[in-house]
């Protein structure tokens, strides 16, 4: 006591540092002594009850320790035995649910599996094995868009899933030209022995056909909100009140229970735009989606302008502006006003301001002709023959400045045609795009039921 006493007035002239350092050190010298104490007197009880001799020590328990496996060196590869590749594809790709398990995979996996099993093929030079992997790969991607090829999501993961295999065939074929991206590693992974350049070719006429297929299936979800969101539904109340003059009253979707609104085309634009952005979709790939989303609005939109005198009126083309105006707020939104969508609704909106310009003198036929360069002839004549009046104030569009308009332009080279033919698909491309992710890093998830392949 005497003893903890001195130490303590020494401790408290220490500066605060030196303080603890001292508390500490005192505290181990105490706790050593104690202990060496303890296991004197356990050696003399055990010598006592003759458990152990002078010279034993004394045993006690062993508690289990945690000894961390060493990661073995994988190379990005999978193997699986022969008989096991029907069960391969179907798990991988029959019975693979978009919806559900596919939602917490890594964008791409179940391309970067089968990729990683065709590498152990290459690897051990099994050219039947790569040959009926890449067979059966391609005919279990067409037999389930065969079966769920209404469904935008099992669509559009296969679209995601079929760019991404055919990247990496690229990106590890060992050409210079698809390398350069590659890390180190990445180079060391590149197909080793066979020159898989054709099955490119198929697999990329696959992904043409899936594209097509897609924009079938989103034309089928959009088709029925067009004509009711952009033309009938009113977004800005009031401006269409007075009903063009001469024109019985149409049965009202005016904000009916159930009836589609510009706000519905543009939740389900986001709805398919997630959805890609979440399998992993090349972003050149949905601008190129989304180009054609617009082009099939526009023209589904223009089309029925052209056939409904109702909806030929100053006020209608003010609608249709405003609406137009909304879906390229969405572009901005979404980073894609420079994917060449905007451009598609040039015919809408030169339309737009057809119906809201003077259509009287020579100086406005000269000014119309040279706005609507978007148009045909035939649609802008179309366009004036049916514009209505929205109030006895506004007189019709005379025949004579119709007249005028078709002689000035009647040295465009064009088509004759009037409607936009709505089921015109761009033609596709899929720009290389290397992915960062090194192979041997990816783990397989139990919920895909692999557990026969080997990570090599």
């Amino acid at each position: 006591n005497n003893r903890q006493q001195q130490l303590l007035a020494q401790n408290l002239q220490l500066p605060p540092e030196a303080r603890i350092e001292a508390s500490l050190q005192h505290e181990i010298t105490r706790l050593t002594n104690e202990n060496l104490v303890r296991s004197q007197a356990l050696m003399m009880t055990g010598q006592t009850e003759g458990q152990t001799s002078p010279g034993q020590m004394v045993e006690e328990p062993i508690h289990p320790v945690n000894i961390p496996r060493r990661e073995k060196d994988f190379q990005g590869m999978l193997e699986y035995k022969k008989e096991d590749e029907m069960k391969l594809v179907k798990n991988l790709i029959l019975e693979l649910k978009p919806r559900g398990v596919a939602v917490n995979l890594i964008p791409g996996l179940p391309a970067y599996i089968l990729f990683m099993c065709l590498r152990h093929a290459d690897y051990v030079n099994d050219d039947q094995k790569v040959r009926t992997l890449l067979t059966s790969t391609i005919n279990s991607i067409k037999k389930i868009l065969k079966k769920r090829g209404d469904d935008f999501e099992t669509v559009s993961f296969w679209l995601a899933n079929t760019c991404r295999f055919l990247h990496c065939l690229k990106q590890y074929s060992g050409e210079q030209a698809f390398m350069k991206h590659n890390s180190v590693r990445q180079n060391e992974h590149c197909l080793s022995n066979f020159d898989l350049a054709e099955y490119r070719q198929v697999i990329s006429d696959l992904a043409i056909q899936i594209y097509q297929q897609l924009v079938k299936c989103m034309e089928n979800i959009l088709q029925p909100m067009i004509v009711c969101g952009m033309l009938e539904h009113e977004t800005i109340q009031g401006v269409s009140g007075v009903k063009p003059t001469g024109l019985r009253k149409r049965t009202s979707s005016i904000a009916d229970e159930g009836t589609y609104t510009l706000d519905s085309i543009v939740r389900q634009l986001s709805a398919f735009h997630s959805t890609m952005c979440q399998h992993g979709t090349d972003p050149e790939l949905i601008k190129q989606v989304v180009k054609q989303l617009f082009y099939i609005i526009g023209a589904v939109t223009l089309n029925n302008l052209l056939l409904r005198k109702d909806m030929c009126s100053w006020s209608k083309g003010m609608q249709i502006r405003y609406n137009v105006s909304q879906l390229e707020e969405w572009l901005r939104d979404k980073g894609l006003m420079n994917c060449g969508a905007k451009e598609t609704l040039e015919p809408l909106i030169q339309a737009a301001q057809l119906l809201q310009v003077k259509k009287k003198t020579d100086e406005d036929a000269e000014a119309i002709c040279t706005m609507c360069h978007a148009l045909t002839t035939a649609q802008i004549v179309k366009v004036l023959n049916l514009y209505t009046p929205v109030n006895e104030f506004e007189e019709r569009v005379s025949v004579a400045f119709i007249r005028t308009i078709q002689t000035r332009l009647r040295d465009r080279c064009e088509s004759p045609q009037l409607l936009m033919d709505t089921k015109m698909i761009y033609p596709v491309t899929f720009p290389f795009n290397p992915s960062s992710l090194a192979l041997e890093t990816i783990q397989i998830p139990t919920s895909l039921n692999l557990g026969f392949l080997t990570r090599v």
